[in-house]
């Protein structure tokens, strides 16, 4: 683990020291979940993967139905329903 030290600004920022950003591959506009417990304070870096496709965006969905009974009717009752309300 490295250890540095950085400051907070008058407007809520911290800077990540130089060389953990190259370390971890931090680029302007990562986003972070930013988690907090007793006099701790714990960033982590989303990764948010990149989809190429309209398929490969889809595909863990198509699998879910596969699995499921879910039917073209049952799509259909789903498409009126919402159009009722």
């Amino acid at each position: 683990m490295e250890t540095e030290i950085t400051k907070l600004s008058s407007k809520g920022q911290v800077v990540i020291p130089q060389q953990i950003r190259e370390k971890l591959k931090l680029e302007e506009g990562t986003l972070f979940i930013v988690m907090t417990q007793d006099n701790t304070l714990c960033l982590k870096k989303i990764e948010v993967p990149k989809i190429k496709t309209w398929k490969e965006a889809v595909k863990p969905f198509r699998e879910a139905v596969k699995k499921s009974n879910f039917t073209k009717e049952d799509l259909d009752e789903l498409i009126i329903q919402s159009k009722i309300k």
